[in-house]
């Protein structure tokens, strides 16, 4: 299938370690599942036939472009569609994505969200008091950076330059460095937004959340496309989980992502494989809880991606 006879598309950035390039895999197949119809575009500098395939199109990732999430500032000039929506690779798809098009008809760029950062508050990627001084504004949006929805037009090229020029002006703004590699895409992008009168749009229960400070059980079905956990004093049924940082270590993600496979590829996941997953996600459930516990399991985990690296 040629993506360029495509409106609509979805795009994802892997590259580098093999654990992020499998995560977009695991993204593929959840896409292939709950939205077929969709084309999906992997950015990558993979070369693994396995992985390649589950993607309509595939496009050479771009070394110029910067390390680390600085390549997400780039999106544009790597999208082959007219309306775009980007997916985190470790996020899973658990519905046709219907939901976001009409969301963000008529925006050159769009994110799910509904809260924001006024004078006063604090964030541990910027100094809020400064940023709104030095722009002139008076909030700033704040969300999860999991999808991004936009537009092939002049607005949504003056949006991603002024996001770059932020990313040229960093230190300046005094943002702060996000995994010890500059700043973090959704500390950029939250200025540019600011700087062009771009809201955050709410999207509900639905929509992409991430179960961050989650409480109580994690229902997720990615076979049947079901997910609900409690947050912020709501209960949440999202149409794309996003799992960030330390959550990909969540035993739900890793149950999913291997029922995902024997579904879409008809390869099953070794027991043994599975219940290191387990292990190492019940090292994080106490580390959520006990900081003796959360620095022991961090010690685990660099541990375990030494002996995988090796």
């Amino acid at each position: 299938m040629n993506s360029s006879s495509h409106d609509r598309g979805i795009i994802t950035l892997a590259y580098g370690h093999t654990r992020f390039i499998e995560q977009a895999r695991s993204l593929a197949h959840s896409l292939q599942l709950h939205a077929p119809q969709l084309p999906r575009t992997l950015i990558t500098d993979s070369k693994n036939p396995k992985i390649l395939r589950q993607f309509t199109e595939v496009i050479p990732y771009r070394p110029e472009y910067g390390s680390g999430v600085r390549q997400k500032l780039f999106l544009d000039r790597y999208s082959p569609y007219v309306q775009t929506l980007f997916i985190d690779s470790d996020c899973l798809v658990l519905g046709n994505l219907d939901a976001f098009w009409s969301t963000f008809a008529g925006q050159c760029f769009g994110v799910p969200g509904y809260r924001y950062l006024q004078k006063g508050s604090t964030d541990p990627y910027l100094d809020v008091d400064h940023v709104l001084e030095s722009l002139h504004v008076t909030k700033l949006p704040k969300f999860n950076g999991g999808t991004y929805y936009f537009t092939r037009s002049p607005e949504a090229s003056d949006f991603f330059a002024t996001a770059r020029n932020m990313l040229d002006n960093w230190r300046a703004l005094r943002l702060c460095e996000f995994r010890r590699d500059g700043p973090g895409d959704e500390s950029l992008y939250s200025l540019a937004m600011a700087v062009h009168h771009i809201d955050p749009t709410s999207m509900g229960a639905g929509g992409m959340w991430t179960p961050v400070g989650y409480k109580g059980p994690l229902l997720l079905d990615a076979l049947k496309g079901t997910c609900s956990f409690e947050k912020e004093g709501m209960k949440l049924t999202p149409e794309i989980i996003h799992f960030p940082g330390e959550y990909v270590y969540s035993f739900a993600y890793a149950r999913e992502r291997a029922k995902l496979r024997a579904r879409i590829e008809g390869e099953k996941t070794p027991m043994s494989t599975l219940a290191a997953s387990f292990v190492r996600s019940a090292l994080w459930q106490c580390s959520r809880r006990s900081s003796g516990l959360s620095e022991l399991a961090r010690k685990s985990v660099r541990a375990y991606r030494a002996v995988r690296s090796a």
